[in-house]
């Protein structure tokens, strides 16, 4: 099975995170979480991935809003190849707990880093 293709669209992004503004830019795929050989009928639970660059405005605000801790060391080994080309050459990738909530929304999972130098957002999350 192929990789999704890896997407520009804002709006499936903006509609979905709506705590992350009108963004400038994003790189994301979506795909079935899991193994695509299960025989349990039901929903699908959907894994996306994104690199999200916020307005310089939204940058700022969570910037200041927030108290940021730096992120896991080697949080990037997950990062699919696909977006890889996206995601800026030196940040500065800080985690909150409270901003992680805030863009998740109560319906998805995972993981929210922001690299506070370039304003980009790295989403992986799973619905459900």
């Amino acid at each position: 099975m192929s990789p999704p293709p890896v997407r520009t669209d804002r709006e499936p992004i903006t509609k979905r995170f709506p705590h992350l503004g009108d963004v400038a830019e994003v790189h994301w795929q979506a795909g079935a979480a899991g193994t695509g050989d299960s025989r349990v009928p039901g929903p699908t639970d959907i894994r996306i991935e994104a690199l999200v660059v916020l307005q310089p405005g939204d940058r700022v605000s969570a910037v200041e809003q927030y108290e940021w801790q730096p992120a896991p060391a080697g949080w990037d080994g997950t990062l699919g190849a696909a977006l890889r080309p996206f995601l800026p050459d030196s940040g500065n990738w800080q985690v909150n707990e409270q901003y992680a909530a805030d863009v998740r929304t109560t319906k998805y999972h995972g993981v929210v880093y922001l690299d506070t130098t370039s304003g980009t957002v790295y989403l992986r999350v799973i619905d459900g």
